[in-house]
């Protein structure tokens, strides 16, 4: 599991993805030039998150 933090410092998310997959996810989309990732969240399952909201992501475990 992974937390990422949005950088209105209320928000975040604990995602199923662990940390290494959100990372390569987050590089991948950057690459396309797209804005937007899609992640399983615990407790809201599929949420949409825009990759220039992160503050911050933190392995759990």
């Amino acid at each position: 599991m992974t937390t990422i933090k949005m950088d209105d410092s209320r928000t975040q998310y604990d995602v199923e993805e662990n940390y290494g997959r959100v990372c390569d996810l987050i590089r991948s989309t950057q690459g396309k030039g797209d804005k937007f990732l899609e992640l399983t969240e615990s407790d809201y399952g599929k949420v949409w998150i825009n990759i220039n909201n992160i503050l911050s992501v933190r392995a759990n475990g």
